[in-house]
């Protein structure tokens, strides 16, 4: 295994939420590379801090820059391949006229509930890192 290899992957990531009467619902991606929905956002680039890169990811991923960003905390874990990953977690808002892009898949507003429900269809980081934030949202 060569150095970079070794490193943590570091990431970014967006709970975007909206608001219902009786409901909050959060947005949810799949990536088409990926088999597992989560949250829009992505590698860090050289230089870059974790907050420009959920703005910059999140344009990339689904056409919107995100506003009023917070930082919600940070997560470290490890790859299904073993790998460490630390993982930013950031809330935000975007427009509701948004689409999947080239990077994206599907898209899908689902309450607490119905991501509970789904679980088989997350990532394990949301499940193990993320799902307990939005409890509290």
């Amino acid at each position: 295994m060569n150095q970079e290899n070794q490193q943590p992957i570091v990431v970014s990531a967006l709970i975007a939420t909206r608001q219902g009467r009786d409901f909050v619902e959060f947005l949810n991606v799949l990536a088409y590379n990926k088999t597992k929905y989560g949250f829009p956002g992505g590698k860090l680039e050289p230089d870059e801090t974790p907050e420009q890169a959920v703005i910059r990811e999140t344009e990339e991923e689904i056409g919107i820059i995100p506003t009023n960003i917070q930082y919600l905390g940070v997560f470290d874990s490890l790859t299904p391949e073993g790998r460490g990953i630390k993982m930013y977690v950031f809330s935000g808002n975007v427009a509701e006229n948004i689409a999947p892009s080239r990077e994206i898949s599907e898209l899908h507003w689902l309450t607490y509930d119905q991501m509970i429900n789904s679980k088989e269809l997350l990532t394990p980081m949301t499940i193990e890192y993320v799902m307990p934030i939005l409890k509290s949202i």
